[in-house]
């Protein structure tokens, strides 16, 4: 099944980030499944990023698809490049963000899933 209408929204400085990115969800929220809050392409233009906060209840998964992430897991310091996946399990923090100096947009993909407990 094609899916050609996306829903776009347009945050900023999510969780005390800096910014505005953009949010292209695949699919409306009636068309998957209950379990899964978001799964979506993430644009991150220079000098944005999504603060550090903590996944209760779900997790997230991230592709990056362009550019090079700066991303805090736990308190963990990383870089991630084109290719890349990071995963934050429920209870755990990270943060994401373009890298400080960037000259091109980041570009993720992003799944996050209710998780049982």
């Amino acid at each position: 099944m094609l899916h050609t209408e996306k829903k776009i929204d347009k945050v900023f400085e999510r969780f005390n980030g800096t910014g505005e990115a953009t949010i292209e969800h695949y699919f409306k929220e009636e068309q998957i499944a209950s379990n899964i809050v978001l799964y979506a392409k993430v644009t991150m233009p220079p000098g944005t990023s999504f603060g550090y906060h903590t996944h209760t209840g779900t997790s997230e998964t991230i592709v990056v698809l362009k550019g090079v992430a700066q991303l805090n897991d736990d308190g963990v310091i990383c870089q991630l490049y084109p290719g890349d996946v990071t995963h934050c399990p429920d209870g755990h923090s990270h943060s994401i963000g373009n890298i400080p100096g960037a000259t091109e947009d980041l570009e993720l993909q992003a799944l996050i899933v209710k998780t049982d407990k």
